[in-house]
């Protein structure tokens, strides 16, 4: 007997590659979802239009139907409990990281997350509401925490604020604070590859939140170069401004820093590391893609699929190459300024000794 899923979203970033990964494990999908996105790749799967943001709704949208598997991707997952409780006994879910700063250190699932933003508080809410349901006895319910993806049919894929201006012919692109920020992201395949990992295992990850990452996280100004490079472009520079004076390079702020824009700040450059050892342990992650080729196929993916006015409008970059330019010409008078100002000047001065020929010891 042919095995039954619903996949609530389905044209997200993972979208695509979690519903091919469910055929080829014997499952029949069917995605559930507004219909707003249409992907010809996925022109062959049942769809079902409806809202999943309303209770209402979706029960209406799957009322009758019974199901082997739901993976809930997309809509708002703590209005659909009741529902899910009557049509399926396996629910894995996918939901956002949003930890609170740890100095730099990497959070682990229990780390404390950044309440003080609504959006977060509701994410937080929902998976402990899904945990009650799970421990009730309503399903098996395993949950992910994306960060922020990378790779093809991102909604706002920072990637292409570096990719377009290489093919404006820009070798100048504008970082923060020396593009020295570190922050935990998950290659679209690797994303994919996490949740179909937690669809094999149901027994190990019942009941348990994974954080989703790649096993290597690059600094900011890596990630530049390593495009870069990909595109054929060996000789980018960064325009590193200070936090302070960000200007043109606030697009890293993007889904990193959820408030910046609306509190008129810069975005802050806090270091955003996740840990994935738990997933590694219990579920046995390793990185389908390595860094590397990822990069190549993102790439390869923006040249052959260049981002759109609308995707541009959600990326919220300007592309102000003339404000790029005062910046940069500003930064130069900045440090040529600063050659002028008398200062003393630091010496360094090796630790241990370095003769020159054998002496007696004092």
């Amino acid at each position: 007997m042919v095995k039954k899923a619903l996949v609530v979203g389905g044209t997200g970033p993972t979208g695509p590659l979690i519903i091919r990964g469910l055929q080829e494990r014997g499952y029949a999908p069917t995605m559930l979802n507004r219909g707003s996105r249409v992907l010809p790749e996925l022109a062959d799967i049942e769809l079902i239009k409806a809202d999943p943001h309303f209770a209402e709704t979706f029960a209406a949208a799957v009322q009758g139907h019974q199901y082997d598997l739901v993976i809930a991707t997309y809509g708002r997952l703590r209005v659909m409990i009741d529902t899910l409780r009557e049509v399926t006994d396996r629910v894995v879910s996918v939901g956002g990281t949003a930890y609170a700063d740890r100095g730099g250190r990497p959070a682990h699932e229990d780390s404390p997350r950044y309440t003080e933003n609504k959006i977060v508080a509701k994410i937080v809410e929902t998976e402990q509401a899904l945990l009650a349901a799970h421990d009730a006895g309503y399903f098996n319910w395993s949950h992910l925490r994306y960060p922020n993806l990378w790779g093809s049919r991102q909604l706002a894929p920072r990637e292409w604020s570096i990719i377009r201006r290489l093919k404006d012919g820009r070798r100048t692109i504008p970082i923060a604070d020396g593009g020295l920020t570190l922050e935990s992201k998950a290659y679209v395949e690797n994303a994919a590859h996490a949740v179909l990992l937690t669809v094999d295992k149901p027994d190990e990850s019942a009941g348990q939140q994974y954080n989703v990452c790649d096993d290597e996280t690059p600094s900011d100004a890596t990630r530049v170069r390593d495009l870069a490079r990909a595109f054929g472009v060996d000789d980018v520079q960064l325009l590193s401004l200070p936090e302070a004076a960000t200007g043109p390079a606030s697009f890293w702020g993007i889904g990193r820093d959820l408030s910046f824009s609306r509190e008129g700040r810069p975005p802050r450059t806090v270091h955003k590391l996740l840990s994935n050892t738990k997933m590694r342990e219990q579920l046995g992650y390793e990185d389908l893609v390595p860094y590397e080729e990822a990069v190549r196929r993102t790439v390869e993916w923006y040249v052959q699929n260049p981002a759109d006015a609308r995707d541009e409008e959600q990326l919220s970059d300007p592309f102000d190459y003339a404000a790029e330019d005062a910046y940069a010409d500003a930064l130069a008078s900045f440090v040529d300024d600063t050659r002028a100002i008398p200062f003393a000047g630091v010496e360094y001065v090796h630790q241990y000794s370095h003769p020159k020929k054998p002496s007696d010891v004092a």
